[in-house]
């Protein structure tokens, strides 16, 4: 389908390049401008930098620190003494620079696994020395920490979720941009013809008052023409905030074009509503919160890490347990808040009220696309009278028993009964597009 689409806007764009604007270019002017869109891809970038730390378990962290040092004799033990700090001289120069450099490089099942390396490179008048005496050598270590109150399927779960959110409400919010500008072009080809037509009915109006000579007649004729000019100031009033592009017909044939190719190409698309992609995000949700509520004692317990710290190159391979405990003597419930919340079932309300709002949703589009095609059965109704009124017209007109004027007024009334019925079908269109992104169809090939 992606393939497909690309292929259509090509095409298209290849043939209309002539032409001021195509869809594609209009289409990716208001992406650029959209300001959801922007919010949603920066979420969707996070969040697949959180993916990738549960997808893949090796993460290499590395940060280097620098701090200045300077050794010199203590004068009353005549020992060395090492300062650190922000050291300079008296010319104001700083004496020398002491880097560490630390590397984070597993985290798996809640825990992470780091060396620490600490090494030392001395500036000194330009001259670079390495200190690797067996006192800096001993204090290379691996440590192994544990977040005690982390529940790392939880965790997992929560992180996966929030990515499935990130990509649903990208997708919204693109395919938003596509419907938008979609309706945009319909709308404002729709005006544009129906202003048109008001334009000629005013002007043959303003005509037939000018000869009237009936007094009925001319009051007649004058309410027409305030109800014509009315009409005309809502359709400019409606097409005014759609003048931020440059219309012309080929625009509207290209985007009915795609319209119609990516409806008639996705007739029979899954209309399951649990593979959405924010109703995956709640599953996961769910899980994850069903999970917690086993663990509802968490926010009491007073030890919250453990740590094992192991120096491999200490002659006596040296190695230490820590425990962090810190135990809450009062407070003012906050801690019984935090296990009320991972008790609760709000993710399993969620989840049903969100059910609950597609599946209106959805029944509100499928009713309005009902309630469209009684429109157009209506509107093909009107063409057919208009259409019999206008050849009837014609033929009175051809024997001289009306004007060139009422001919003219039976055309307008035709083409606007034409223009009508068409407007329905192009809402018919959007509306199905908008079906079609509750199931979260993929138009530009994009997986769930």
């Amino acid at each position: 389908m992606k393939k497909f689409l690309i292929l259509t806007l090509s095409l298209l764009t290849g043939a209309l390049m002539l032409y001021a604007t195509t869809f594609e270019e209009l289409y990716n002017e208001n992406l650029n401008k959209s300001s959801s869109l922007a919010q949603a891809e920066l979420n969707l970038k996070n969040e697949k930098i959180k993916m990738e730390k549960i997808d893949n378990f090796f993460v290499p962290y590395l940060s280097l620190s620098v701090d200045t040092i300077k050794t010199e004799i203590n004068p009353t033990t005549g020992k060395p003494i090492t300062i650190g700090g922000l050291v300079f001289d008296k010319d104001g120069g700083i004496e020398g620079y002491s880097f560490a450099l630390n590397t984070n490089f597993v985290e798996v099942w809640g825990a992470s696994l780091a060396l620490s390396f600490p090494f030392q490179i001395i500036f000194d008048d330009f001259d670079v020395q390495f200190p690797w005496d067996e006192d800096l050598q001993k204090q290379i270590s691996l440590i192994l920490s544990r977040d005690l109150t982390k529940l790392d399927r939880v965790d997992r779960l929560n992180t996966q979720a929030s990515y499935y959110n990130a990509l649903s409400n990208y997708y919204m919010a693109q395919m938003n941009v596509f419907i938008d500008t979609i309706q945009d072009i319909f709308s404002r080809y729709y005006n544009q013809e129906m202003i048109e037509l008001s334009q000629r009915e005013l002007e043959i109006l303003h005509n037939q008052y000018q000869a009237a000579t009936d007094e009925d007649l001319k009051e007649s004729i004058e309410k027409q023409i305030l109800i014509a000019q009315k009409t005309l100031e809502g359709l400019k009033s409606s097409n005014a905030s759609l003048e931020y592009f440059e219309y012309s017909e080929e625009l509207y044939n290209q985007t009915k074009d795609i319209v119609e190719s990516i409806v008639n190409s996705n007739q029979s698309y899954s209309k399951n509503i649990e593979e959405r992609l924010d109703l995956k995000a709640l599953k996961l949700q769910e899980e994850a919160s069903n999970i917690q509520k086993n663990f509802w004692f968490i926010p009491y317990i007073p030890f919250n890490n453990v740590s094992l710290s192991f120096s491999p190159f200490n002659d006596d391979n040296d190695w230490s347990i820590s425990v962090g405990f810190q135990l809450a003597i009062l407070d003012k419930g906050e801690r019984k808040l935090a296990s009320d919340t991972m008790k609760s079932n709000v993710a399993t309300l969620t989840y049903d009220e969100s059910v609950k709002k597609i599946e209106e949703t959805v029944r509100g589009l499928e009713t309005n696309t009902k309630t469209l095609n009684y429109d157009l059965n209506i509107n093909q109704i009107d063409l057919d009278n208009a259409l019999d009124e206008y050849n009837k017209n014609v033929d009175l007109y051809n024997k001289g028993y009306i004007t060139k004027e009422d001919l003219d007024m039976s055309e307008i009334n035709l083409q606007r009964t034409q223009l009508t019925k068409e407007n329905t079908e192009n809402n018919l269109l959007v509306n199905e597009l908008r079906i079609m992104q509750q199931y979260y169809v993929q138009i530009w090939g994009d997986e769930n």
